[in-house]
């Protein structure tokens, strides 16, 4: 705002307010306090305040500029060139922040973004993970848990790392005897164990008996 503008600032302001006092030293004063600003920034924040109140100061006006100035530039985007870089980023990104705050929005660049099909995306996920290394049997054997917790029980099913149940409550029980059998990597014959584990329960009531 140069000195002409502050004198038709000071002759808008006297009549919005015919009530406030102004003087030839007036439009200088003014000038001095509001020469960073438009001439049409400061005309309408001074109708701001003077529909507010009776009188209208300088510093007024400049605080209700910085509202309006706000207000334009609270959902500002910046909108950069074609091309993935420019070297003029940040001289553009204050030239366009300028002028919405003066008024003049720059328009909005619309985005369009390439389309590809759902294989090549999917194909170009597949390239950038990394290859699993392919494992023999012996390394998982070497690494697997001893005893037989280590396999499947094949009685049960219990899972690696977990106790056999019996089947009728749920408990947890000693391992069976096909697990421990896997472990050790024996066959297990189910009617040969059944009828050792009968021939054992005999004996036993026999000796209980005498």
């Amino acid at each position: 705002m140069n000195s002409q503008e502050a004198a038709a600032l000071c002759r808008y302001v006297r009549a919005l307010c015919p009530q406030q006092k102004f003087d030839e030293y007036t439009p200088d004063a003014w000038h001095d306090i509001l020469a960073g600003y438009q001439l049409a920034d400061a005309r309408e924040a001074a109708a701001a305040v003077a529909r507010r109140q009776p009188f209208v100061a300088p510093a007024e006006i400049a605080a209700e500029i910085s509202k309006i100035r706000s207000a334009r530039t609270h959902d500002f985007v910046y909108e950069p060139p074609a091309g993935d870089s420019d070297p003029d980023y940040l001289a553009r990104l204050r030239g366009q922040l300028a002028a919405t705050g003066n008024g003049h929005r720059p328009p909005v660049l619309a985005k369009e973004l390439p389309r590809r099909p759902v294989a090549a995306l999917v194909a170009s996920l597949a390239d950038s993970l990394p290859e699993v290394p392919e494992h023999d049997q012996p390394d998982v054997n070497r690494v697997r848990r001893p005893g037989p917790f280590g396999v499947e029980c094949p009685t049960c099913r219990a899972a690696i790392g977990r106790p056999c149940r019996i089947a009728v409550n749920g408990k947890e029980r000693a391992p069976h005897e096909a697990r421990e059998a896997a472990a050790h990597g024996r066959d297990y014959d189910a009617a040969s164990e059944e009828q050792r584990r009968r021939q054992a329960a005999a004996h036993h009531t026999q000796e209980t008996a005498s």
